[in-house]
């Protein structure tokens, strides 16, 4: 199998770069890599292809140039079929090049894992200092273990990682259970476990959520009152 190559990669980025849709996403992310604007389907499709056709290992062990490139790298993982000894070192590789929420948020949410072995993992990240693990951990429980509430308890007690989106991302996760898993969004939002600003983070995505009816916006919103 033909390896693919960084001019592969060069080329596509030529190609698919949109000036417009660059503009705008350097608005969202404070990431430290130049962003050439590639949307994100785009890069979907691309990553899917190029997993089926060609050997990717040498472009995997590239550090990242772009934007773009970190996040091809995050979503062919998700596409090649590895043992579990060859995925979770790469993985953990990708999430220490992550310094942004969208590069940990498209990458995580594609992995739809619900096995003890990706659980374990999901709680060793969530427990880490560093930000994008412990980001990792909370966007992954949302994703696949919402239903585990002892998972869900555990990751928001252990979380030690201090930090903006880290906070984000377990208002995040709140809001998601009020759909999916109500009691125990009820059960977060009432405990001292979760910081007062994280609770209003929390509001705030309930109140925008288009899923949640009137009334458990108003309910959760006067929690935080009381």
């Amino acid at each position: 199998m033909q390896s693919y190559s960084i001019k592969e990669f060069e080329d596509f980025v030529r190609v698919n770069s949109e000036e417009e849709y660059r503009n705008f996403h350097s608005r969202l992310t404070r990431s430290n890599y130049p962003i050439n604007g590639i949307r994100i389907p785009i890069l979907r499709k691309y990553a899917k292809e190029i997993a089926k056709s060609k050997d990717v290992t040498d472009f995997l062990a590239q550090k990242p140039q772009c934007y773009e490139q970190c996040m091809l790298k995050g979503l062919l993982i998700t596409h090649l079929k590895l043992d579990d000894k060859d995925f979770f070192p790469l993985l953990e590789s990708f999430i220490g090049e992550i310094d942004d929420w969208a590069l940990n948020d498209v990458v995580c949410s594609s992995i739809h894992r619900k096995d003890d072995t990706y659980l374990q993992k999901v709680r060793e990240y969530a427990e880490r200092e560093d930000i994008w693990f412990a980001r990792w951990g909370i966007v992954a429980v949302m994703v696949n273990f919402f239903g585990k509430d002892e998972v869900v308890y555990e990751v928001v007690d252990n979380l030690i990682a201090k930090d903006y989106y880290v906070d984000m991302a377990l208002a995040w996760l709140i809001q998601v259970l009020v759909v999916k898993n109500r009691q125990v969004a009820i059960s977060l939002m009432q405990s001292d476990k979760v910081s007062g600003q994280v609770k209003k983070l929390a509001v705030r995505k309930i109140k925008d959520s288009f899923r949640i009816s009137k009334e458990d916006k108003e309910y959760f919103a006067q929690i935080i009152k009381t």
